[in-house]
């Protein structure tokens, strides 16, 4: 993943094609919008099916899955009055349902998107959701914005069979809010901040951004906040950043044609040697080895698929 998704805004429009019919379910668009306070909503750039008027409010002809990780807002439908919205929340807009939905001016959110239809996704979503109550409390879930970072980085690369992957990750993701709404168990308070915590490390995963930063940005006292952490995580905070590292560099080294030193620098590691030692002490190969090593075996399955 080139771009720090969970940093800037990005949105990938996707074009239809035959797999849509096979799995009876396409993904139209999936993003990312950081909404800050006192900002217009929503931003400039959309297509024209997708922008609206937040006081007259709008129709599509697709599903579209909306889940708020900060700030809170209002959301309203056809068939749902008036609703706050806070951190936590997610929602389903039903198509041709009329709806309008905005971030509060003081607040601002942070929402994560995808937009989608098929036969199969009418006759999922429309024996688990009802128009009438469309906005599930599932709270902070790390597990659900990780999917959607996954969304993004397959729409973003497009390699075969690309649609059938999203489908199966939106299926993944309405498994775990299915399961989590029903239950109401998404935890205690002191986890829901951990949750926030590993959230905000992913974010920041290409800053200067330590555990001592997550604690304060959560307003907790970082003992406190280590304390908890390696309670609800089972690792210490710095132990979780470079496990998040780590992950990051074999999707970089994997799939990307960036140098070690790009990678370094980019990761923020001191220099490219302390890189590669760190990387082969996690490891036991270097990083050139592991580049090699996904090459061989993608030119092997090319060769099966044959």
């Amino acid at each position: 993943m080139n771009s720090d998704y969970t940093k800037h805004n990005i949105i990938k429009y996707l074009s239809p094609n035959q797999e849509n019919d096979i799995w009876g379910m396409s993904i139209n668009s999936i993003g990312f919008q950081s909404i800050k306070p006192q900002e217009n909503y929503p931003p400039k750039g959309h297509p024209m099916k997708y922008t609206f008027n937040t006081q007259r409010g709008r129709t599509v002809n697709e599903f579209i899955f909306v889940y708020i990780t900060k700030g809170e807002g209002k959301f309203q439908s056809a068939n749902c009055p008036e609703k706050e919205i806070t951190k936590g929340d997610a929602f389903l807009l039903f198509p041709e349902d009329w709806h309008t939905y905005q971030p509060s001016k003081e607040t601002g959110w942070d929402e994560y998107f995808v937009t989608f239809q098929g036969e199969y996704a009418h006759k999922l979503f429309s024996q688990i959701i009802r128009p009438e109550t469309p906005i599930l409390h599932i709270g902070i879930n790390e597990q659900i914005v990780k999917h959607f970072v996954e969304m993004l980085d397959c729409a973003i690369a497009q390699k075969a069979g690309y649609q059938a992957v999203l489908t199966g990750i939106m299926m993944h993701i309405t498994g775990l809010i299915y399961s989590i709404s029903q239950s109401q168990d998404f935890g205690s308070e002191s986890m829901q901040k951990i949750q926030e915590a590993c959230i905000l490390m992913q974010k920041n995963i290409y800053e200067k951004f330590t555990p001592e930063d997550t604690a304060r940005s959560l307003n907790m006292s970082y003992s406190n906040f280590r304390k908890s952490f390696k309670q609800h995580i089972g690792i210490a905070p710095h132990q979780y950043m470079l496990q998040l590292k780590l992950v990051k560099i074999k999707e970089l080294l994997g799939n990307t044609e960036m140098s070690i030193q790009d990678i370094a620098i980019k990761l923020n590691f001191e220099s490219a040697d302390y890189f590669s030692y760190f990387f082969r002490n996690k490891t036991n190969i270097n990083p050139l080895s592991y580049r090699k090593e996904i090459e061989k075996q993608r030119s092997k399955a090319k060769l099966y698929a044959l």
